[in-house]
């Protein structure tokens, strides 16, 4: 935690992985993650348009209030307008980042069954709505660069070319395994590689698919 870019803790954890972590999910759900990484794009994204929202009006409003345009008009901006005009500035940042309290957090819906547990009922897959993360499904198979074996009428998995839900998944939105060290950067290490999207893959003389990821073998 101490070492990660973003620590995360849940709220039943030890002390010290509360202490050590930057996020702590307090009720200690793992959809919270999810949560968390959707809300920390959306002020993201939000403080980006502030910043070049700013950057421009005031590009713009200073020359203007310096008098830039006095030789043409022959007339310069009065300095209780120029005041105004830096205070319409703050305002119009303020009521920008105000607008965040219309955030509308990703909606989980939970689908239960028996199918996973030989027959207990549990819980086997939560479905993720969000506008900025879109959540990579796969079935245990596909996760082994394998065709998919989940029975045609249940099939959730991204990208499964067998039952027909072959849609890419656009890259900057697409979250690989989490475990992967790819994801930060540095050399894949999954054993089997389980981010074909990353590594790419490869297939030899015997049909069989494998990744093309040399950190993995």
């Amino acid at each position: 935690l101490a070492q990660a870019d973003v620590g995360i803790a849940i709220g039943a954890g030890t002390d010290v992985a509360v202490e050590t972590a930057q996020i702590i999910l307090v009720n200690s759900k793992l959809t919270d993650v999810i949560l968390a990484i959707d809300l920390a794009r959306t002020i993201y994204r939000r403080i980006k348009w502030n910043f070049v929202w700013a950057l421009g009006y005031n590009s713009l409003a200073i020359p203007v209030a310096a008098g830039i345009l006095y030789p043409v008009l022959n007339a310069a901006l009065p300095p209780y307008m120029a005041a105004l005009a830096m205070a319409l500035s703050s305002i119009s940042v303020l009521l920008s980042s105000l607008l965040l309290g219309r955030y509308k957090p990703p909606r989980f819906e939970k689908k239960y069954g028996r199918a996973l547990r030989h027959g207990t009922l549990g819980l086997e897959q939560v479905d993720v709505t969000s506008e900025s993360i879109n959540v990579v499904v796969k079935c245990e198979s596909m996760l082994q660069n394998l065709p998919c074996s989940c029975p045609p009428d249940e099939c959730t998995c991204t990208g499964c070319v067998e039952h027909g839900n072959a849609e890419e998944v656009e890259p900057e939105k697409m979250i690989f395994y989490p475990g992967c060290q790819s994801s930060w950067g540095q050399e894949c290490k999954c054993e089997p590689c389980r981010c074909p999207a990353k590594c790419g893959s490869i297939t030899d003389d015997s049909d069989s698919t494998t990744s093309g990821c040399a950190g993995c073998h």
